[in-house]
């Protein structure tokens, strides 16, 4: 096994001259592990503070928040190089808003990770280990990225996100293309940048848990208030919770107020609240209200009935059976809110959906699913 004793060198990137100069020269490798730090504790957006890229030779921070011409990293995320990230998710989330680029090609090495080790949501540090026989400190995990100078320890924390990644994918790499996997996890990558772009407001008021509670024409009420939640939180950049509470919203939605006290007296209410977005909450409500029956959405069936929890147990039983035939962990075909779409679906007299987007490979086994199921579910 190579030696990993001496550590790459740490290099870091101000200027804008210099990150030119690097991005030219990385236009020519053919891969380069990325990563990056960012906070999210009082907005909606995440903040940047740092992006990490080695490229077998070095790790190199670049400070985003002292950088200015943005335009050849840009260039570099949107073509070129393989980009390897581990858990990519809230790195793409951060990069589309941040840059408005989300990174191509691309491959998630937690998702390698699933496919090769049949271990599904496996960290970084892990997988160094188990790979590389390291073992990686996991002291700055909920640092202060904003703070400059960045201490010794952030920055050796940050660069071993990167040092790791190309070795750790390197030897996932072969494993996948020893089991006949290797396309199927550059398909996979494909769908979780796809996803990424596809990120809709529309479907917001799905995120509350509770609106089965509801019927048709209250959910048509929740429906628009969660999009104007979305939308204030994205404007005024703060947590949807701090614009608005899922409790209050549901509350909203079931008592549907005309006057500003008639939601002062909700409990769920505070007088700050009230103050700052009761009148404009109570013309989304009176739209709303107004909505003809056939632009109600579907009523949800209780996730508590005995129904939801029997087709909830054969649809896992079956992707259960066929993630076992595939030899792969069972989060690889379908993701817990992907099913729960499919059951209200089942459940209701709809066909359940699969997109044409989805991966071949999964989106042919995962139609065969739904197919039998629509037989089974009376």
């Amino acid at each position: 096994m190579t030696s990993f004793a001496t550590p790459l060198p740490h290099i870091w990137v101000d200027q804008d001259d210099q990150l030119a100069a690097l991005c030219q020269q990385w236009q020519q490798l053919d891969e380069l592990a990325m990563d990056t730090e960012f906070i999210r504790t009082d907005t909606f957006f995440p903040r940047p503070a740092l992006l990490q890229v080695g490229d077998g030779a070095a790790c190199y921070l670049l400070d985003v928040l002292a950088l200015q011409d943005l335009e050849p990293l840009k260039k570099l995320l949107a073509e070129g190089p393989l980009k390897v990230f581990h858990s990519c998710s809230e790195d793409l989330e951060m990069l589309a808003h941040w840059l408005g680029v989300l990174p191509q090609p691309l491959v998630d090495t937690q998702l390698a990770a699933a496919f090769a080790l049949q271990d599904a949501g496996m960290g970084y540090q892990r997988l160094v280990e188990d790979l590389l026989g390291l073992k990686l400190e996991k002291g700055e995990t909920r640092s202060d990225w904003l703070q400059r100078p960045l201490t010794a320890s952030q920055q050796k924390y940050a660069a071993q996100d990167v040092e790791y990644l190309l070795p750790v994918w390197h030897r996932l790499k072969d494993k996948l293309q020893q089991l006949g996997w290797l396309d199927a996890v550059l398909e996979e990558s494909r769908w979780l940048v796809t996803e990424a772009e596809a990120q809709s407001s529309d479907q917001a008021w799905l995120r509350l848990k509770q609106a089965w509670q509801l019927n048709a024409q209250q959910l048509a009420v929740l429906q628009a208030l969660s999009l104007w939640r979305e939308e204030t939180a994205r404007v005024k950049d703060r947590p949807r919770s701090r614009v608005a509470a899922d409790a209050l919203l549901q509350a909203l939605a079931a008592r549907q107020p005309e006057e500003v006290a008639d939601i002062a007296r909700l409990e769920e209410a505070t007088p700050g609240w009230v103050k700052r977005y009761a009148p404009e909450v109570l013309e989304v409500i009176a739209q709303a209200s107004q909505l003809s029956e056939e632009h109600w959405p579907q009523e949800r069936v209780s996730p508590i009935s005995k129904e939801y929890k029997t087709t909830r147990k054969q649809l896992r039983q079956a992707l259960s059976e066929e993630a076992k035939e595939l030899e792969l962990p069972q989060e690889l075909l379908a993701r817990r809110k992907q099913q729960d779409a499919w059951l209200q679906d089942l459940l209701t007299g709809q066909v359940p959906e699969v997109s044409e987007q989805c991966p071949a490979w999964r989106r042919e086994r995962l139609l065969g699913v739904l197919n039998r199921l629509q037989v089974d579910t009376p």
